[in-house]
Order: structure tokens, then sequence, then C-alpha cells
């Protein structure tokens, strides 16, 4: 120590001009010096000395905290925490880390997850953490011009994140015969947003009512109470016992009864006069 002080009062010493007082005074700047040093190490070495937590640790307690609220049915659900600041200190904890959300977080594409660690030097942190969803969709297999009706040759499956998707139809059934309101690109997710019902079936038309029960297949005459497009239910009128019954539209001339487990059909509401029907809808519902 004591020729570290004497180098530096000579390296300063040398520097300056000469003076028969600059012993004292330079001395006393190189133990300063010194000084400043020596308390600079010590904070390094203290602070090399601390044990600091790792923020993998951090982010991989956020994501199966997570997972675990997700449930069962979270096969296809995969979730990933967001970049921690590298320059984050939290010091090490000696107890389990502990996910939690708080109060009122719903889960959703971005959830806020806590993670607090209950140690003798005890800290909260929060993480935010991705939620992926991959589910198969149904895509156009090709372009496809505004106003074109969707057919089965028309549609791929594709399996996408949907878990930002406002709406999606998994059922491909339910897409075909369905009306594009806008042109769209090869590979575009089909949304309800982009398509309208074609309907094929007007309010008051005639039409086939076919009901199947127990093997017995039976077609009688029916009225359409309402637009349909191909397989929405709708009401139609049996025209032979004026009941009000639901059934699916599977052509523009044939509606297919909803027959329950029992095999009797059951009327959505009675009929009233011949023309005076209480169904429980309002206008609006048409």
């Amino acid at each position: 120590m004591q020729k570290l002080v004497n180098t530096i009062v000579r390296k300063l010493a040398d520097s300056l001009p000469q003076r028969q007082d600059f012993d004292a005074g330079t001395t006393v700047l190189a133990y300063l010096a010194l000084g400043l040093i020596a308390a600079g190490t010590a904070a390094a070495s203290q602070e090399s000395a601390i044990q600091w937590h790792p923020t993998s640790d951090v982010a991989s307690v956020a994501e199966t905290f997570l997972s675990g609220r997700l449930g069962a049915g979270a096969a296809n659900t995969t979730v990933k925490a967001g970049m921690l600041d590298g320059r984050l200190k939290l010091a090490n904890c000696g107890e389990p880390l502990e996910g939690f959300l708080r109060p009122g977080t719903k889960i959703g594409p971005k959830t806020i997850v806590g993670v607090r660690c209950s140690g003798s030097r005890p800290w909260t942190i929060y993480v935010p953490v991705e939620v992926v969803v991959k589910m198969q969709v149904w895509v156009a297999r090709q372009p496809l011009p505004r106003g074109h009706l969707l057919t089965r040759e028309d549609l791929a499956g594709d399996i996408r994140n949907v878990s930002r998707m406002r709406a999606y139809q998994p059922d491909p059934d339910l897409l075909i015969g369905r009306r594009l309101r806008t042109s769209i690109l090869a590979g575009r997710v089909l949304e309800p947003n982009l398509l309208e019902a074609n309907n094929i079936v007007t309010r008051g038309q005639t039409v086939t009512l076919a009901i199947a029960s127990g093997g017995v297949n039976i077609r009688m005459t029916g009225k359409a109470l309402m637009d349909g497009a191909l397989n929405q239910r709708i009401r139609v009128e049996n025209l032979n016992s004026g009941r009000i019954v639901e059934g699916i539209v599977r052509s523009p001339e044939l509606v297919e009864i909803l027959v329950p487990a029992t095999g009797k059909i059951i009327p959505t509401a009675p009929k009233v006069s011949g023309r005076m029907v209480d169904t429980g809808y309002s206008n609006n519902d048409r």
C-alpha cells in the first residue's frame, strides 16, 4: 500500500513544478485518490458477492403459472414470457417463487403475470406473457372475387394462431354457400365478417318439409316464415296441421324438420288463428 502511495506521489511530483511545500500537499492528494480507488474496488467486490436471481427463472415461473391456469383444454395453447431487462437486479430468493394474477385480470393474448419472492429480501415483478392458441381454420384456396358463393373447392384447412382473431368458423359446412362481401387473396382466413348469408329460401315461400324419424321418412308441404340461407335454422309452418316448427334449410325447396331424441316434433308456438301466430319473436328477429 505504501509503495502505491509513493508511486502516485512521485508521478505527481514529476508532473508539477518543484516547490518546498509540495510533498505534504501531494501526499494528501495521493491519499484522496487512493481512497477513491479503494472505495470503488470495495463497492465492486461487494456487488459481485451478492447473488442476483436469474431473470430466466422469473420468466419460467410466469409461464408455468399461466399454463396451469389455462386448464386441460389448452392442448393447442402455448405461453411465452416477454424478454426481461438483462440489467434487472433482483435479490436471490431463498424461497420458491410464486406466480399470481392481479384481481380482475382476464387471461387473453397478452396477460400480465405477477411473480413474487417471499424470502428474507422480498420483491415483486410483473411479467408480460403471450398466449398463443393454434387451431385449424379455413382459408381461401385461391383468390376469390367479391360476391363469390363459397364451395367446398374454395376452402383449404390451415393451422393458425387464433388468439388474436376476433372470430373464425371451424366448421367448413357453415361456410359453404356464403357470399363474399369483398375480394380476398389466397390464404386469407374466411372470417365471418367477410361473409354474408346467401338466402336461398324467402319468407312466405312454399317449401317441402322433410322428417326422418325411426327409419321413416315423411314429406309434407310447408311455408317458410323467414328468409334462410343454406344450413340455417328457420321457422316454418306445416300447412297440413298449422303448427309452427323449426327446420334446417337443405336446398332452395327443402327444409329438414328438427326432431328431438323423443321422436316427437315440438312446435315453437301454437297457432292462434289462420294468419295470427304468436311465435315469441319480434319483427327485429326477422
